[in-house]
């Protein structure tokens, strides 16, 4: 199985647009007539615009919820500046796993430290990827975890999509045809 299995390792540096971009991968997944699942990790932002946090959008419902924040104590487990919400970060898996084989295109927003490091938050769906039982997805990491993620998802076939603010409004369509296997990708995007 995981000969046909591909994941797609979207990756830049914090602020590049890494959500921004997976959205509109899913945006255009679905114009395709695709089903897209997982779940999407936007900045919760305060009245003037700074991020106080951020939220998880489930992609097969709709729903929201918020999964951590920087102004507050949620009482979960922390990584960095965050404090997450345990709850929401056991309903943000739920999504994850209730997507696996309900969707074309499984998208991941975002493994990071408290994935690979505490083992904990989204950490479940990263055994599920490297097992090749996910057909095709698109998976968020911070450039300085990028490495890491690879080799705990080696064997299965990866396909690495840095973002840039030069690149981003190009990428989507890009990275959802080389995912989909059409055409190839223009590895200077």
């Amino acid at each position: 199985m995981m000969g046909n299995a591909l994941i797609g390792l979207l990756t830049g540096a914090i602020g590049a647009g890494k959500t921004t971009v997976a959205e509109r991968v899913a945006d255009l997944a679905r114009r395709q007539g695709l089903v897209c699942g997982g779940l999407l990790a936007p900045a919760l932002t305060n009245r003037s615009g700074t991020k106080i946090g951020i939220l998880a959008v489930d992609l097969l419902t709709g729903d929201r919820r918020t999964l951590a924040r920087t102004d507050r104590e949620l009482g979960g487990p922390t990584a960095g500046v965050h404090s997450f919400d345990a709850a929401a970060l056991t309903w943000a898996a739920g999504a994850i796993e209730a997507a696996i084989g309900a969707c074309d295109l499984l998208i991941v927003d975002e493994i990071g430290k408290l994935e690979l490091l505490g083992h904990a938050g989204l950490a479940a769906v990263v055994p599920r990827l490297a097992s090749g039982e996910v057909r095709r997805s698109l998976v968020l990491v911070r450039a300085s975890l990028l490495a890491e993620l690879q080799a705990t998802l080696d064997p299965v076939d990866q396909v690495v999509f840095a973002v840039s603010a030069e690149n981003r409004d190009q990428l989507p369509p890009h990275i959802l045809a080389r995912l989909l296997g059409a055409g190839e990708f223009d590895n200077s995007l």
